[in-house]
């Protein structure tokens, strides 16, 4: 659908007369953009959005204004700028859509919503729990869609579980309504219960999740005595601000089986096991289909929003030999990605 007004002249052969007629011009749409701080997830979907927006032809049609692009950092002290971001965005009269990577992101732009600039949520840990849909089939918000993979995270714990039968699982987070979704804390407490092992919790990280956190907690976890630890969606394991390796060689060297919530990329690096690479073309396909049908003019609550991609696996065969694990022939035969040695990322932080 082409906006009102923004039509250009066409040539057309009507029963043999050639006659001027008006024919829709190639609209730009402008399209802002907000994120808690840099993660190496949402810089990937956005590259994903954008590299098959231009496959379909609208690369050229939108634009992404600098002074309409976000990112305030994960410091304490930048919460509240966060805050005066989204409604700097919220108030603009000039962007087609906003584009909000993550759950802070996603909070603080409902928080201030227009109810009028269409709002797409991207990369967010799970958008039920959050309270940002009312349902996996209504996000209640006329100008709202976000991305949903249903029970994507309670499957983690049970292949987990079910694999390794541990009795004492380790979580770490920072305890706040949208941080405890990046470490699935409630899927974890459901599964444990259906399964009979406990949760052992550290809460203790801040917004930050600095290494030193992270590695704080690990060591607190393993004094507590856990048995396996699940790697959340945190800071402090993002190869390209931390230095994830030496948290991963804390947990192989107290033979510490692990399960990692992004997959491959940290499997590949010391991870056990943990869900395999993301599909970020298939991602950046599903939102990009969302975009298009928003600038056509689609209301945005009108639009499917589950994704019925499903998860696969990935398993280090060094790490399973370092910590004495010995997978099963059933699992092994399940596993999508299988390496048989420790390799960090070439884009990582710390060489």
């Amino acid at each position: 659908m082409v906006p009102r007004g923004l039509w250009t002249l066409g040539m057309v052969l009507l029963a043999g007369v050639l006659v001027l007629a008006a024919a829709p011009a190639a609209t730009a749409f402008r399209v802002g953009y907000l994120e808690g701080g840099g993660y190496w997830t949402y810089s990937r979907t956005l590259a994903a959005l954008r590299l098959e927006l231009d496959r379909q032809g609208w690369g050229p049609r939108i634009q992404y204004p600098a002074d309409a692009h976000f990112s305030p950092g994960w410091e304490a002290e930048k919460k509240a700028e966060l805050a005066g971001c989204a409604r700097r965005l919220m108030a603009r009269s000039d962007l087609n859509l906003i584009l909000a990577a993550g759950s802070e992101a996603t909070a603080a732009l409902l928080d201030c919503n227009n109810r009028r600039t269409p709002i797409v949520a991207m990369a967010v840990a799970d958008p039920v729990r959050s309270g940002f849909v009312v349902s996996e089939n209504d996000s209640g918000i006329d100008n709202f869609t976000v991305r949903i993979v249903p029970g994507r995270y309670r499957r983690m714990f049970e292949i987990f579980h079910a694999e390794v039968g541990f009795s004492k699982l380790g979580l770490m987070y920072h305890d706040s309504q949208n941080e405890r979704q990046y470490a699935s804390v409630a899927d974890a407490y459901e599964v444990s219960r259906e399964r009979g092992f406990a949760i052992l919790a550290y809460p203790g990280v801040s917004r930050a999740e600095t290494t030193a956190e992270c590695l704080a907690g690990i060591q607190t976890l393993i004094a507590q005595g856990m048995d396996a630890f699940f790697i959340p969606t945190l800071v402090c394991f993002d190869w390209s601000q931390c230095d994830v390796a030496s948290l991963l060689n804390v947990l192989i060297e107290h033979r510490i089986p692990t399960f990692a919530r992004e997959g491959q990329r940290l499997v590949q690096a010391g991870a056990l096991m943990g869900f395999a690479t993301y599909d970020f073309s298939n991602r950046g396909r599903f939102l990009a289909e969302r975009v298009i049908r928003i600038l056509e003019g689609a209301m945005p609550r009108a639009l499917p929003m589950v994704d019925h991609t499903m998860p696969k696996i990935s398993l280090n065969l060094a790490v399973a030999k370092q910590i004495g694990f010995d997978p099963s022939f059933d699992f092994l035969r399940s596993c999508d990605d299988v390496f048989d040695a420790i390799s960090l990322p070439a884009d990582r932080l710390l060489k």
